[in-house]
């Protein structure tokens, strides 16, 4: 069974990470769900994945596993709504994160040129600096999906709502300007390298 790793961030909190190896029968044999049809083979395996690796969160916490739902906005939760969950994927590693006590988010990436391509999209004023430095710019890449995830509400530019301090190699000061009282709200977001990919997660 390929997880690499399952790791406690603190009190509440804990992510796992797998490489895939697995055909999808084997997969299947580990997971309850099945994952829609319509998906290519990758992408099931990747759902399955999914599930299997909050499955074993869960069972850190003693928490029942009853399956996962998809909210409107993607956003993936328990049944039983007894934690936070986030899940992310980039064949052929896939992590999951779960947080008893508040909205969390987890995004991993592989550093690519494609960044570079679309960094307008997706870096402000205040990151321009990085713009042409691709490890920097798969961390902030890494770092607004996260607090993307957080928010779990449309509507959210990830240029113009969200913003990164690089507070060390391995820690970054997330922001979200926009909130549903008009306040905005900074997250710690940790970044490791697994396998040559970017994770990144708040705590």
């Amino acid at each position: 069974m390929p997880l690499l790793l399952s790791k406690a961030i603190n009190g509440h909190s804990a992510y796992a990470v797998w490489n895939i190896k697995e055909t999808n029968e084997e997969l299947a044999q580990m997971v309850p769900d099945m994952p829609p049809k319509d998906y290519k083979l990758a992408k099931q395996a990747e759902w399955m994945v999914g599930r299997i690796l909050i499955q074993t969160l869960c069972a850190k916490y003693n928490i029942p596993y009853e399956g996962v739902d998809v909210e409107a906005t993607g956003k993936p939760f328990l049944r039983n709504k007894k934690a936070e969950i986030s899940i992310t994927h980039s064949f052929p590693l896939a992590a999951a994160l779960i947080n008893l006590k508040s909205p969390c988010g987890i995004d991993l990436e592989l550093p690519r040129h494609k960044l570079i391509q679309v960094r307008e999209k997706f870096i402000n004023g205040s990151e321009v600096s990085y713009a042409d430095d691709l490890s920097k710019l798969c961390a902030i890449w890494c770092a607004k999906e996260v607090l993307y995830k957080i928010y779990s509400r449309k509507r959210l530019s990830l240029k113009d709502d969200t913003f990164v301090k690089f507070l060390s190699d391995q820690q970054i000061l997330g922001t979200i300007s926009k909130s549903m009282n008009g306040a905005s709200k900074d997250y710690e977001i940790v970044l490791e390298e697994i396998k040559g990919y970017v994770l990144a997660y708040n705590t």
